[in-house]
């Protein structure tokens, strides 16, 4: 089966339904122009691009009569004998907005839906959506969902056939751990890493996922979209949230059976979101989870979302969502994600739209994509985002009580292999009200000052120099009193399940 035939009805509808103007973002023009063609046989094409002009899309031959982009428009909209004919234009995003280029595709729009006679449909090709204000409304958007594990395995099975490659040599564990690995890239992308995988002697095992993995964490990278992290923590690197960490536990052993779960009706787990003091282990909660799960980590920064153009926010979003789904299981983590979302319900209409479809997404998703959201301020959030059903629960996390900093004490103190007991009653008291961050940061600054100390050949009391460097700490609880009563008002309002208590 070819890779575009689950596409080819969504396309075809949006050609029988008379939609004046198909915009589809790819940069792959050889795959796009296979698939145009198999959608549209026996028909008459013409494809405009900045390089060649005209040409005859089938063929390639030129038409050296056509000048330029809005001389072709031109005799696009005057020509009387459009029946049937399909206008291709590619990379035209650094164009569309010359005011007489739009006005020809907005005719050309207007006289496709409502001219007797006339049917002509313009598909834009470009990897950039450039779309005018005016424009808009006469635009379907279509874009090519990242393979599934049956076209991984049709990209796969091509190239070892190409390649001459035993078949045999290609055991269901290596096919098994490359699908993983290569899945949330497009077509274009699993094909260029592949050659690379098998460009050294022509074979391809499980031994290429590290640098398929490689590979995929700089192309998620220049997407602009995601960033794939690389994370080390496990479990052991979060002192307390003794609740969150057994509520994530609990999650974790349900992705790793998800098939059996899902056979005995098990709702597929939605996420967490965790909103609560800045330093105290928010965003560590995710790298752990990863690890919990044994999942890759997606973080999505909502601002890199946004866009110039009209459709390019709610397209950067589509996108990341998708690159997401198709690397399932996985952890989308949306970092401070009230930075993204708390202008919500004003004027700012692009964000409206790109929150109500994250919302609807987040309530109706069936995929394996556990989102983790973190936020140090949840009052300017949208409580539509808070209510049950679009995460599993929300917690709260407050500033470490004693037994928990001696947890966190103890986590940095093992790092730094500083040979010293954690459970000092002075020095626990002397930071009550500090942080995670703050205790992290006594423990380095300690660890820096004795180092220094030994290099002179000094002796010292490392524990002295702790309490010493904890007493002159102006910690998170002095620095923003105000703000954290605040918080911890609002946490009592919202009832939001406290992280630290099972």
């Amino acid at each position: 089966m070819s890779y575009f035939t689950r596409h080819k009805a969504e396309f075809s509808t949006l050609l029988d339904v008379n939609t004046p103007i198909i915009y589809i973002q790819d940069h792959d023009f050889v795959r796009v122009d296979e698939f145009i063609c198999e959608c549209t046989q026996g028909t008459e094409k013409k494809e405009w691009n900045p390089a060649t002009g005209v040409t005859n899309y089938n063929t390639k031959e030129p038409f050296p009569s056509y000048d330029s982009l809005k001389d072709f428009l031109k005799l696009c909209f005057l020509d009387n004998k459009a029946r049937n004919k399909y206008i291709i234009l590619k990379n035209v995003h650094d164009c569309i907005n010359d005011p007489e280029i739009k006005t020809y595709l907005h005719l050309i729009a207007q006289r496709r839906l409502y001219g007797e006679g006339y049917d002509t449909t313009i598909i834009i090709v470009s990897p950039k959506i450039v779309v005018p204000q005016e424009l808009e409304k006469y635009v379907a958007y279509f874009e090519f969902d990242y393979p599934d594990d049956d076209a991984l395995n049709e990209i796969i099975d091509v190239h070892i056939d190409v390649n001459k490659y035993d078949k045999e040599k290609f055991s269901p564990d290596d096919r098994k751990e490359l699908l993983q690995s290569l899945k949330g890239m497009s077509r274009f992308e699993v094909d260029r890493v592949i050659d690379m995988a098998m460009s050294k002697d022509g074979s391809l095992s499980a031994n290429d996922k590290d640098m398929i993995l490689k590979q995929k964490k700089k192309m998620v990278k220049n997407s602009g979209l995601l960033e794939l992290i690389d994370t080390s923590e496990d479990m052991n690197s979060i002192g307390g949230l003794s609740a969150l960490k057994t509520y994530l536990q609990s999650k974790a052993k349900v992705i790793d059976n998800l098939v059996k779960a899902q056979a005995d009706n098990v709702a597929i787990p939605k996420g967490v979101f965790i909103v609560g003091m800045p330093g105290c282990g928010k965003s560590l909660c995710a790298k752990v989870a990863s690890s919990m799960f044994k999942v890759p980590l997606l973080r999505l920064d909502m601002g890199s979302m946004l866009g110039k153009y009209v459709g390019d926010s709610e397209s950067n979003l589509r996108r990341a969502i998708k690159i997401a789904e198709a690397a399932a299981p996985c952890i989308l983590w949306i970092d401070e994600i009230e930075k993204g979302f708390s202008g919500v319900g004003g004027n700012n209409d692009v964000m409206t739209r790109m929150f109500g479809y994250f919302l609807s997404w987040l309530q109706d998703k069936k995929s394996a994509v556990y989102v983790i959201a973190t936020a140090n301020n949840a009052d300017s959030l949208p409580p539509e985002l808070k209510r049950k059903g679009r995460f599993d629960e929300i917690f709260c996390v407050k500033l470490p009580d004693k037994e928990e900093r001696k947890e966190i004490f103890k986590v940095h103190l093992n790092k730094r292999k500083a040979d010293v007991k954690e459970s000092d009653d002075e020095l626990l008291n002397i930071t009550d009200g500090f942080n995670g961050a703050d205790i992290e940061a006594v423990v380095c600054e300690a660890k820096e000052k004795a180092f220094l100390l030994s290099l002179n050949k000094e002796s010292y009391d490392f524990m002295k120099i702790l309490k010493e460097i904890a007493k002159e700490t102006i910690s998170i609880s002095k620095s923003c009193k105000k703000q954290i009563n605040d918080m911890d008002k609002i946490f009592k309002e919202n009832c939001f399940k406290n992280a630290s208590k099972k």
